[in-house]
């Protein structure tokens, strides 16, 4: 089976390195599929991972690799490569034009037979191997769930929803007993709820660690086209924005996207994970994003003390989100989703300093509802964001609390502020796979989209940025002519 140098230098490097994680980010056209599955026959042949001794006992043990992608479609190229390079009919394409077969060595190895034609396909092997073909689908990696694998290829496991999830939790896990590597073969797509994390296992193969190695693929590689095959392709994306993703294999960031990934990147902290808890002089707003069905009730906490607001009437100074609350509206009851927040604003709040500030979304009864149940003196702090508005304190020990009327705000100029935010590199996020998700697919258009991590936090950033230019009074001498 003759490979492109490219293809030969992502299975040399990756079985000699013996990595966990190889990620190969190929350009179009790059031959991917062929190549995994070269490489599944080939783990399949020799049973990479099954200790050897008794030669009877290695024959008889029960062996398998998965073959995964996203989608059904995404899988048959792979399941068809695979039966046409075993039966010598894979079709070859010469830089001169013409068109041979490979011839396989081992048709012997192949058990057509006992190939299983629809999904979930399995192709079968002497040896007592086989190979299973597999859609990842919305309920993740679930399939795969309780049987250990030699080898896992994900086929365009960038177009993935829940590529972090997959990996982290399930897919490494299939690969511990026989100590089997997770190819993630994907040109980038900067449409993909997973672009951040496919971007991030791409930079640490580059670097090396986390037991990643990366390989990019440019079209170029792939010498079974004629230069003026690949010349051709080169000058019909000469202007497109996409040229570098469509032909060199890499990430473009854009497209219809609200924030910008690298801006969300440039804010993922690590460190932050765990959150931080309340310290002594430090002030800070919270953004409520209520929920009573499948969606999440959000709190967002951000660290406010080193905001100011300068002369020219603009916020500037570093603000963080040191606390997210995040639970489906229907797992608890209303008193205990109100109890949470309750005991997260006392944990925050000096009211000796009057250190904090609230948002609170109030687009319909419930949450309405939310507010309305709320201790008096927290009221007092909290603003309404929404078409329902208190009309009036309802605080008995503070007449002179101002009413709350913030139904002028509009659902753009939260979202701006808090893209504002992010492209000054002033706030800073823990690196929560559902947020960054959530940020990193957000659209003007979000009728379908997760959105309720985001709306928290941008309620929270505006309630710290335009909230205290609106309390900012500048202070002048002046005279008067009595």
């Amino acid at each position: 089976m003759p490979l492109h140098p490219g293809q030969v230098k992502y299975l040399r490097e990756t079985h000699s390195r013996r990595t966990k994680i190889n990620v190969l980010v190929p350009s179009n056209r790059w031959g991917k599929s062929s190549m995994i599955a070269c490489l599944q026959i080939w783990y399949n042949f020799y049973k990479f991972g099954v200790r050897t001794g008794n030669k009877d006992a290695w024959v008889k043990a029960e062996y398998r690799t998965a073959n995964i992608a996203p989608r059904a479609a995404l899988v048959e190229p792979v399941f068809k490569y695979i039966d046409q390079i075993m039966t010598s009919r894979f079709p070859i394409n010469l830089p001169d034009g013409r068109i041979v077969t490979n011839k396989c060595m081992i048709e012997w190895f192949y058990l057509a037979e006992k190939t299983t034609n629809s999904p979930p396909y399995k192709q079968f092997f002497a040896y007592n191997s086989y190979i299973e073909h597999r859609t990842i689908g919305a309920t993740g990696a679930d399939s795969l769930e309780g049987k250990p694998y030699g080898l896992i290829s994900y086929d365009e496991a960038g177009r993935s929803d829940h590529l972090e999830d997959e990996v982290n939790g399930t897919l490494l896990a299939r690969l511990f007993d026989w100590q089997g590597p997770l190819h993630l073969v994907s040109t980038p797509d900067q449409n993909s709820a997973s672009i951040l994390y496919h971007y991030k296992v791409y930079q640490d193969g580059l670097v090396g660690i986390n037991n990643t190695y990366t390989m990019q693929g440019a079209l170029r590689d792939n010498i079974f086209f004629s230069s003026k095959q690949i010349e051709e392709q080169y000058l019909l994306y000469a202007n497109n924005p996409l040229r570098d993703q469509v032909l060199e294999g890499k990430f473009v960031f854009g497209g219809a996207n609200f924030f910008d990934s690298q801006d969300i990147l440039v804010a993922t902290k690590d460190e932050l994970n765990d959150g931080k808890r309340y310290e002594e002089g430090h002030s800070y707003c919270i953004g409520i994003d209520t929920a009573m069905g499948s969606d999440e009730m959000v709190y967002q906490v951000l660290d406010v003390t080193n905001a100011t607001v300068n002369t020219l009437n603009q916020t500037e100074g570093d603000i963080q989100l040191v606390r997210q609350i995040a639970n489906k509206g229907n797992a608890k009851s209303p008193q205990v989703h109100l109890n949470d927040l309750i005991d997260l604003i006392y944990t925050y709040w000096n009211q000796d300093r009057n250190n904090l500030n609230i948002l609170l979304e109030t687009w319909n009864g419930e949450s309405a509802r939310f507010y309305q149940d709320l201790p008096y003196e927290i009221q007092d702090i909290t603003k309404c964001y929404g078409s329902w508005q208190p009309y009036k304190t309802t605080s008995s020990s503070n007449k002179n609390a101002a009413p709350k009327p913030n139904a002028n705000i509009k659902k753009a100029d939260i979202l701006v502020t808090l893209r504002k935010s992010l492209a000054s590199h002033r706030l800073t996020i823990p690196n929560d796979s559902k947020l960054v998700q959530q940020l990193s697919i957000y659209r003007e258009d979000d009728a379908k989209i997760p959105t309720d991590r985001v709306i928290a936090l941008a309620l929270a950033v505006w309630m710290c940025d335009e909230g205290m230019k609106q309390s900012h009074v500048p202070v002048a001498w002046t005279s008067v002519d009595w």
